[in-house]
């Protein structure tokens, strides 16, 4: 009944004012007041009817507020479940550690890019890019340090290539990276200058390294694959063959780059000669 009243109060007011017409319609002409129920005068029925006319138009105008009220929160509330959607399929694409793509969305895009490239017979190379003795990091400075060591590498890699390349974290301490409309010989150059730019790089944060003491020096190895492939072999094949040239770049001495069946192509010099720890 409340209910009733709070969204049909035009109506119910002009109900009201009908039962009052009704009452007060009396006649003088006796001692006693004589309610006339079923012999309304002229003026009472004129009354009902302005009652009833206003109570329709206000209803009329309540019901448009209220049609425009609802429609502006269903606007709003399809605003606010697509930005949760969007923010869903980012987080669901995302690594939580670096904010790269995660290893789930990296080979959505690259099979997308791989068949792309194949159909119009265009250029494609991928990077898989490995911190060397990433280990020894945690080991000696704990988790946090060696977390920032691996978002710090992330940025680096990020700020080097590409808004069209596609990069993700592929596990652990190393990435993929797929370089669209880009050929071997530029993939080795793009693989080189990340390579420089890890090694000279000091990594410091929250105190650590100690003050007084050398900042953290890092290196990368790094294994490149490029098209063309068999027709019957797919992108799988094509992280395959830079997977198998960075475990030959680690093999070989690490801080280096090996493009697959080449052997490799280009290698730094150590950061610190005689110090392991340096290198980690």
């Amino acid at each position: 009944m409340r209910q009733l009243i709070e969204t049909r109060w035009p109506l119910v007011g002009a109900l009201i004012a009908i039962v009052v017409v009704v009452v007060v319609d009396v006649s003088l002409d006796g001692p006693l007041f004589r309610v006339r129920l079923f012999g309304l005068s002229q003026d009472a029925l004129g009354l009902i009817g302005m009652a009833f006319t206003l109570a329709f138009a206000l209803q009329l105008r309540v019901n448009a507020r209220r049609a425009m009220t609802r429609e502006r929160n269903l606007v709003h509330t399809a605003a606010e479940l697509r930005e949760a959607s969007v923010e869903l399929d980012r987080l669901a694409r995302t690594d939580g550690l670096t904010g790269l793509l995660n290893r789930r969305a990296l080979f959505d895009m690259l099979g997308a890019e791989f068949r792309r490239s194949r159909r119009y017979s265009r250029h494609l190379s991928v990077l898989m890019v490995d911190l060397d003795n990433f280990k020894r990091v945690n080991d000696r400075w704990g988790h946090p340090f060696g977390d920032y060591v691996l978002r710090a590498t992330a940025h680096i890699i990020a700020a080097n290539v590409r808004e069209s390349d596609i990069l993700g974290r592929y596990g652990g301490e190393e990435f993929a990276l797929a370089l669209p409309e880009t050929d071997v010989s530029h993939a080795i150059r793009v693989a080189e200058k990340l390579r420089v730019a890890i090694e000279s790089f000091d990594f410091r944060s929250s105190g650590v390294p100690r003050t007084g003491e050398p900042p953290l020096k890092m290196t990368i190895s790094i294994g490149i694959a490029s098209l063309p492939l068999e027709p019957d072999q797919d992108e799988f094949e094509l992280i395959l063959r830079a997977d198998h040239s960075l475990y030959e770049a680690k093999q070989s001495g690490k801080n280096r780059v090996v493009q697959f069946g080449h052997g490799t192509t280009s290698h730094g010099v150590p950061v610190s000669p005689g110090s392991s720890e340096r290198t980690n």
